[in-house]
């Protein structure tokens, strides 16, 4: 029974100890990770517009279904009228492409 208790007492100590140690590596202050060098300027990588053109629709159903249901074509023109309103919106987005500065 005393073999066993100096033998827990051992491990306790030694867990105690590892948890002290912890405890005080959490406390040292942190020295700053970035150096305060006025030569060192922040870039920023920007997206390159790319001059280019939409290739051709095969098929505009869905783009029509897609902006009836956003509200930009209203559901209840004629078949001709949202025809040519998708084909406007497909000109003014490829006109936005073409004006795009680099």
């Amino acid at each position: 029974m005393v073999i066993i208790i100096v033998i827990y007492g051992d491990v306790m100590k030694f867990y105690l100890g590892v948890v002290m140690t912890l405890l005080l590596g959490c406390q040292q202050a942190v020295a700053p990770l970035t150096t305060k060098n006025s030569s060192e300027q922040v870039i920023i990588k920007k997206v390159v517009c790319r001059q280019s053109t939409i290739p051709p629709l095969k098929n505009t159903q869905k783009l029509k279904e897609r902006l009836i249901a956003n509200g930009k074509i209203d559901g209840s023109l004629s078949n001709e009228e949202i025809e040519h309103a998708v084909n406007n919106y497909i000109r003014k987005k490829n006109a936005a492409l073409k004006n795009c500065a680099k």
